[in-house]
């Protein structure tokens, strides 16, 4: 039996009137501007959308819904309502979210608002064959009422938060996203609270919450009470420690005991290690300890920690070994080193030394980089420690020396690999004598301009599919994927491999008559990788249409993952018009990545998905058994990065895969799947 264990470290129309005057008096030909304005939408404005509204094609009816909100008289709002009625226009889902979105800036019209409090609770939506565009629906109707801050819309928010399941939720979401002015109106009734209720109270940082969340844990259902005492906690109301130190003894809850050693440690107790320490020993609590553990440096906990990570399971051992390294004890980095010789737990060994910041894991480092044993660990280690704390730890040069004399693939693998990464200007040099794996091995280090550049050199004229796949990592960089045939991009792409998402971006750049019609096919595939990466890849291009495909493609899209990336490719664009769909994903998109994102974009910032970071993934693969690879295919992986960026990688023959110089933020793995990307398994990250 073969085992693989993955380690990944991840070191958001006014119009003034004026009458016309003629001769010092108002002309009577001409009537004032508002009053024609006033005159159109009734005669015109609502006859048109009426005869929209009665039309089979779902454009013309979404146009309609989308006139009236414009309109927003009574006669075109009470339209809009009553098109939800049974029989109504709103036909589809798609209808339906058209129309919330017309009606959401008349939030503070009575009828408008009741209408959307039944639209947030799911009135409307089939329970039975729910779609995922009822979601976005219902939190779009929330959204329009958070905005609003009349209490009214307030008290009806307050009440959805006290409702069971995703309710709370998006309600809670709606007003994180637009924190109430005056919180009377949600606290005023604490009858039946959720943990979303008082959550909330604590995240939104208004000490006028105090008082209710003291109730609430005085008397709240006993599931809410810790919720609350957290959320007191982090509005900083010290009483909690002492009510954490009471729940530790006295309560054997795994909500208590975990809230009350959240409390000690929000405060920096002396005691928190030790109830950090209590959470380890008791399997209900053990994998929430171990995340407390790894949260900050706790040298108290290392007793415990060395206790637990002698008879560790495989599963475990990375979270294990950080959170050693983190502790930083002389015994914890002791027992780091010793494992680094130990088949199966040498890599996250070598991690947790790497990133932690004693002096004597530097030493450590240094020692085993003179060892043959560990000398391979010990050099990822160093290249890790120097992106990550800009430190290298001493006799690194030497160690690099004796791969390169090595006659291990692996070994001559890290050469390759370290060596472009110290002096990226040597990749041009490395490439022309390197082998199929020291060229994989090059190519995780794409994220570095000058070895994309060479990489693309090279990917341009590259015949062989494994070779090129490993090679497309280059197109990350907008500059070097210049350097690449359109030709070539099209294989990867209807490869399907893990190159795709990538090709799939720069070809979108390229938007030209003769690549539309498979860019505008991309758009609407069902991998949502080649949704998000096309899109990115429309932000650059110099047809102003490509803004109008982006619009659309926003409009009725269900990944949060993919409308982030058109939100990101809409800034990009210079256009005015890239406003409207800026502005409607700020206000009404049910992800709070997106709505940052979308505000950010509004203030003219534009995101940078390229360039070099200080993260470093490092996945270890190795196997069980003594068997060795042989001519079997590199395991790959796919590594999402924060920005979207979906990068193909390969390990090297011992079944490690270093990917350096990721870009801050979390970052999201998916083990190659034999053909496609869509279909990759996603394991849990430790």
């Amino acid at each position: 039996m073969k085992r693989w264990a993955a380690l990944l470290w991840v070191c958001l129309a006014s119009h003034e009137a004026s009458a016309q005057i003629s001769s010092g008096r108002r002309s009577t030909r001409t009537p004032p501007p508002a009053q024609v304005a006033l005159t159109l939408k009734r005669r015109v404005g609502v006859d048109v959308a009426e005869d929209l509204l009665r039309s089979q094609n779902p454009d013309d009816r979404q146009r309609g819904f989308e006139r009236l909100g414009s309109i927003g008289t009574a006669q075109a709002l009470d339209l809009l309502l009553k098109s939800f009625e049974p029989g109504g226009s709103a036909h589809s889902a798609k209808d339906r979210l058209i129309a919330v979105r017309a009606l959401a800036p008349h939030a503070n019209v009575p009828a408008a608002r009741d209408f959307l409090v039944r639209i947030m609770v799911g009135v409307g939506s089939n329970p039975e064959r729910p779609e995922a565009i009822d979601g976005m629906i219902e939190h779009a109707a929330a959204l329009a009422l958070a905005a609003t801050g009349d209490d009214a819309a307030l008290s009806a928010l307050g009440k959805a938060l006290r409702q069971p399941g995703h309710v709370a939720d998006t309600a809670r979401d709606a007003l994180l996203a637009f924190p109430p002015k005056n919180l009377g109106p949600i606290v005023r009734d604490l009858r039946s609270p959720t943990r979303a209720f008082a959550s909330l109270l604590g995240e939104l940082g208004d000490l006028r919450a105090v008082p209710a969340l003291r109730e609430l844990v005085r008397g709240a259902p006993i599931e809410v009470r810790p919720e609350a005492a957290l959320a007191l906690a982090q509005l900083g109301v010290s009483e909690t420690i002492e009510l954490g130190r009471h729940w530790l003894e006295h309560e054997n809850g795994a909500d208590f005991q975990l809230a009350a050693t959240r409390i000690l440690l929000q405060f920096h107790t002396p005691d928190a290690a030790a109830a950090v320490g209590r959470l380890l020993q008791s399997p209900q609590t053990h994998a929430a300890g171990l995340d407390l553990a790894n949260s900050k440096s706790l040298p108290a906990l290392s007793a415990t920690l060395l206790q637990q990570a002698r008879a560790v399971s495989a599963d475990e051992r990375s979270a294990l070994f950080s959170a050693l390294g983190l502790a930083g004890t002389r015994e914890a980095i002791y027992f780091l080193g010793g494992e680094l010789s130990t088949r199966g737990a040498s890599s996250a060994a070598a991690l947790a030394l790497a990133l932690a910041p004693d002096a004597q894991a530097e030493a450590m480092l240094e020692q085993a980089l003179r060892g043959a044993s560990t000398r391979r660990a010990a050099v990822r280690a160093s290249l890790v420690r120097k992106l990550a704390l800009d430190r290298t730890p001493s006799g690194l040069e030497a160690a690099l020396q004796a791969l390169a004399q090595s006659h291990d693939e692996s070994d001559r693998a890290l050469f390759f690999q370290a060596s472009a990464l110290i002096s990226p200007d040597r990749v041009a040099e490395l490439l022309k004598r390197a082998s199929k794996r020291e060229i994989r091995a090059l190519a995780r280090d794409a994220l570095l301009p000058e070895v994309a550049r060479a990489l693309a050199e090279r990917l341009a004229t590259e015949r062989g599919p494994e070779l090129r796949e490993a090679l497309a990592a280059c197109l990350v960089s907008s500059e070097a994927a210049e350097r690449v045939p359109s030709d070539v991009l099209l294989e990867l792409i209807d490869a399907r491999g893990l190159a795709a998402p990538l090709a799939a971006r720069a070809l979108g750049s390229r938007d030209s008559r003769a690549l539309r019609p498979k860019i505008a096919s991309l758009l609407v595939s069902q991998d949502t990788l080649l949704r998000s990466h096309v899109a990115l890849g429309l932000g650059q291009s110099e047809d102003s249409s490509a803004l109008g495909m982006l619009e659309h493609a926003y409009r009725f899209e269900t990944d949060s993952g993919v409308r982030l990336a058109i939100v990101h490719a809409l800034a990009a664009r210079r256009e005015p018009a890239r406003l409207r769909p800026l502005s409607l994903a700020r206000a009404l998109d049910g992800s709070a990545k997106v709505r940052q994102a979308a505000a950010l974009a509004l203030t003219g910032a534009q995101p940078n998905h390229e360039g070099a970071g200080p993260q470093t993934a490092w996945l270890d693969f190795s196997h069980e058994t003594d068997e060795a690879l042989g001519d079997a295919p590199a395991l790959g992986a796919l590594l999402i990065t924060a920005a979207g960026l979906a990068l193909p990688a390969f390990a090297d023959p011992d079944g490690v895969l270093l990917l350096p110089a990721l870009p801050a933020g979390p970052v999201e793995l998916r083990l190659a799947a034999p053909t496609r990307t869509d279909d990759a398994v996603r394991p849990r990250h430790p």
